[in-house]
C-alpha cells in the first residue's frame, strides 16, 4: 500500500488527545465573529429600511388628501424608526465592546502558540495533512478521469456481453425467452418486422464461428445504437449456440422440453409465418426421415458411416439424395440416429406438420 502521508503529520494525529490544543478554541472565535457580524448587519438593514420608508410616507402626506390617516402613519413609522435606531445603537455598542474582547482572546491564543512550541508543530503538521488530502483529492480525479477515457474495451465488452446472455438465460424459458431466440434465430429486423433467415439458412444461425466466438474482436462504440444493436444480436447468437451444444439430448429431455414450451412456438408461428420461415424444412426432414427408414439396413449404414465419409450421400440412392438442395437433412438424421432420440424428433415434427396443415 503506498504511504503518502509525510512524517511531519505523526505530532498531529497524536496531539488530537491533547487537552491544550488551540486549534479548537481559534475556529470558536471565527465562529463568533461571524455571528456578531451578521447581528450588525441585521441592525443596519432594519434601520435603512424604516428610514426610506418613513421618507415614503413623507412624500405621501405631501400629495395625499387624507391628511389625518397619513400623519397617523408617520407617526408609527417614525415611532418604528425610532425604535430601529435604537436597537442598531445598542448591537453598535455590544459589537464594539465584543470585539475588543476577541481581540484579547486571540492575542491569548496566539500567545500560547507562540509559548508551546507542541502547537505550532501541530499547525504545521495540520498545514501538511491539508495539502496532502488535496493532492489525493486530485489524484483520485486523474485517476477516475484516465479510467473512464482508457477502459480496457475488450473487458468492457466481455462484462456487457455477459450481462446480456444473463439477462436471455433468466428469462428461461418464458415467452419473452422464447420471442427473443426465435427472433434472432430467424434474423428478426426490429425495423421493417422482416425476417432475413428461413428454411436452410437457419442452419447458419450455429456454425463453429459461434460456438468458439472470437471474444478479442471490436465491435466500436457500444454507445452508438446501432453498433449495440449488433452486438446484442452476437452476443445473444453466441448464447444459442453455447445452449444448443451443452443441451442435454436425451429421448426425455427433448420430449420435456418440447411438451413444457410448444405453446409458446404456436403462438409465435402463425400459419403464414410458418410456411415462410420452416414449412420447406420440416417437410424435408419427415420426406427423408420415411425414406431411409424404409431402406434396408439403414440403422447399420448410418452406425458406420457419417458426412466426412465417401458415399455418405449416396445412401439410399445419389438420385433421391441430389434431389435435395441441402445434404443437411441426411446429416441431420445420422445424428439424431447416432443420440437414439431420432423417433421422438420425428413425432414433434409431424405434430408441428399437422398442427399448421391447411
Amino acid at each position: 500500500m503506498l504511504h503518502l502521508y509525510p512524517d511531519q503529520t505523526i505530532p498531529y494525529l497524536s496531539s488530537l488527545r491533547k487537552p491544550n490544543f488551540s486549534i479548537g478554541a481559534y475556529r470558536g472565535i471565527l465562529n463568533q465573529k461571524k455571528v456578531e457580524r451578521f447581528m450588525m448587519t441585521f441592525a443596519q438593514i432594519l434601520f435603512t429600511a424604516s428610514a426610506i420608508f418613513c421618507l415614503l410616507i413623507l412624500a405621501l402626506l405631501a400629495l395625499s388628501k387624507k391628511k389625518f390617516f397619513t400623519v397617523v402613519l408617520l407617526v408609527m413609522v417614525g415611532a418604528f424608526l425610532a425604535a430601529a435606531f435604537f436597537y442598531a445603537y445598542i448591537e453598535y455598542s455590544s459589537y464594539t465592546k465584543r470585539k475588543e474582547r476577541y481581540a484579547l482572546q486571540e492575542k491569548r491564543v496566539y500567545g500560547l502558540s507562540d509559548k508551546n512550541s507542541s502547537v505550532s508543530k501541530e499547525l504545521n503538521a495540520f498545514k501538511h495533512f491539508q495539502e496532502y488530502r488535496n493532492a489525493l483529492h486530485g489524484y483520485e480525479a486523474f485517476l477516475l478521469n484516465f479510467g473512464l477515457n482508457n477502459i480496457d474495451n475488450v473487458s468492457y465488452q466481455n462484462t456487457i456481453r455477459g450481462e446480456i446472455m444473463a439477462g436471455l438465460e433468466s428469462q428461461e424459458y418464458g415467452e419473452a425467452y422464447w420471442n427473443t431466440v426465435l427472433n434472432v434465430t430467424f434474423d428478426n429486423d426490429k425495423n421493417t418486422k422482416e425476417f432475413h433467415r428461413q428454411n436452410y439458412e437457419l442452419m447458419y444461425v450455429v456454425p463453429s464461428e459461434y460456438e468458439y466466438h472470437d471474444l478479442e474482436e471490436n465491435y466500436g462504440d457500444l454507445g452508438d445504437a446501432e453498433d449495440y444493436a449488433f452486438f446484442e444480436r452476437m452476443s445473444q447468437l453466441l448464447y444459442i449456440g453455447q445452449k444448443i451444444k451443452s443441451y442435454d439430448r436425451s429421448a426425455e429431455s427433448i420430449n420435456s422440453l418440447w411438451n413444457h414450451n410448444k405453446p409458446y412456438i404456436y403462438t409465435f408461428f402463425s400459419k403464414r409465418r410458418y410456411d415462410e420461415l420452416c414449412k420447406q424444412l420440416v417437410n424435408d426432414l419427415i420426406e427423408v426421415y420415411d425414406t431411409i427408414i424404409a431402406t434396408p439396413n439403414y440403422v447399420k449404414f448410418y452406425a458406420e458411416n457419417d458426412i466426412s465419409d465417401d458415399g455418405f450421400l449416396d445412401f439410399p440412392s445419389q438420385k433421391y439424395t441430389r434431389s435435395f438442395h441441402y445434404s443437411w437433412p441426411f446429416s441431420f438424421w445420422d445424428r439424431r440416429l447416432s443420440e437414439s432420440n431420432a423417433v421422438e424428433v420425428y413425432t414433434i415434427l409431424k405434430e408441428i406438420q399437422n398442427h399448421y396443415k391447411d
